[in-house]
């Protein structure tokens, strides 16, 4: 009996401290690495900006070292393109227009680093169209009079030859600096499931004419759900949108942005898997991307 008092006044604190363990998480400092960014869009005449800083550790709040040095060579279809211009802060600027469907590749060196190189296709314009539609919806129990009358933004997408990967994203969303289109927290609804489902959330109440889903960040559609067609949607866009076509880069680089985003500010889970930033820099981080816009804003919404 003694023996199992003894026992018992020892192995009781044992397991109940022993579920318990305090762990420490040394984050690891990155290595000297370099970061490189550029979007170019398809018949922006303005020019071709790059941008090129130091990487630091996640858990860092100081700004970005911008690199002051960096030698910048870039290719439009095999041929040099000159011009390239120090604006100094890390962004360098030539001033050309992106064009539809040349391939582009850069290199950057920069001493003291191993030479970081990219290359991306630029896409061709959507072929859409959109206008608003007002139509009456008939429902006695739902309301009082009967009928509600709907303002929804129809859009008609014809896919291009090629894969691409179309984005929706909303013109109309305002914060307190200005405008904020496609910001990673603005919802969508949609009449049409073909839109990826990885930013695709329930919704409470089932919002006639739409689905009973919204979207977070932008609507994604991968042309292998289109192959070839035309493709029609609605959607509750305030005051217009953009069709974008992206390269393959743009379109994985925004997607994963997408779903960290949505993991770090939504997912509830004391334990999570971090989501990873594509990058197509070798021998660095970034993105060397392109895209091609098609635009609709609206004054006013029908009368």
């Amino acid at each position: 009996m003694i023996r199992r008092i003894l026992f018992l006044l020892i192995a009781v604190p044992v397991i109940f401290f022993s579920c318990e363990k305090d762990i420490s998480f040394d984050l690891d400092i990155p290595e000297s690495a370099l970061c490189f960014n550029c979007i170019m869009e398809a018949g922006n005449r303005d020019s071709i900006a790059m941008y090129i800083s130091k990487v630091q550790a996640v858990d860092e709040t100081s700004e970005l070292v911008p690199i002051l040095n960096a030698n910048i060579k870039l290719w439009k279809d095999g041929v040099a393109q000159d011009g390239i211009t120090n604006y100094g802060k890390g962004v360098y600027i030539l001033k050309q227009t992106p064009q539809e469907g040349s391939t582009y590749q850069v290199e950057v060196s920069v001493d003291g680093y191993e030479k970081l190189t990219a290359q991306t296709t630029v896409p061709f314009c959507p072929e859409a169209q959109a206008w608003w539609r007002k139509d009456t919806i008939r429902n006695v129990e739902l309301y009082g009079s009967g009928y509600k009358i709907f303002d929804r933004l129809e859009v008609k997408l014809g896919d291009r030859p090629g894969k691409d990967f179309y984005w929706v994203i909303k013109v109309g969303v305002y914060d307190m600096y200005g405008a904020n289109y496609g910001a990673f927290d603005t919802q969508y609804l949609t009449d049409n499931l073909l839109f990826d489902s990885f930013n695709r959330y329930a919704r409470q109440e089932y919002v006639h004419p739409f689905t009973n889903f919204e979207y977070m960040g932008a609507l994604r559609l991968d042309d292998d759900n289109i192959n070839g067609d035309t493709f029609n949607f609605f959607t509750d866009a305030y005051s217009g949108l953009y069709i974008i076509n992206a390269d393959e880069h743009f379109d994985k680089h925004y997607k994963s942005s997408i779903k960290q985003f949505l993991v770090y500010e939504y997912d509830q889970g004391p334990v999570f898997e971090p989501v990873q930033i594509y990058s197509n820099i070798e021998n660095g981080y970034g993105i060397f991307g392109s895209v091609a816009v098609t635009g609709f804003t609206f004054d006013e919404k029908p009368n």
